[in-house]
């Protein structure tokens, strides 16, 4: 993705950080509804995609840190 600045680049990382903790917290409150009553996501139907989106936050933070010169 092209971005014209480095606050641009780090407004989109951001942006995107905060959608994939989003994602996860609805994963995990699923996750609690659904031990209550034996469903999918108790059942470990979202641990696909949870992982990948910690895996991809991790590579969000990585950029971000690049942009801070924390390599």
């Amino acid at each position: 993705m092209e971005f014209r600045t480095d606050e641009e680049r780090d407004r989109w990382l951001n942006a995107r950080l905060t959608a994939i903790h989003q994602r996860i917290q609805w994963i995990a409150n699923e996750e609690v509804r659904s031990a209550l009553v034996g469903g999918l996501a108790a059942r470990g139907y979202f641990t696909k995609e949870k992982l990948d989106l910690l895996d991809q936050s991790e590579e969000v933070l990585d950029e971000l840190n690049k942009s801070l010169g924390k390599d």
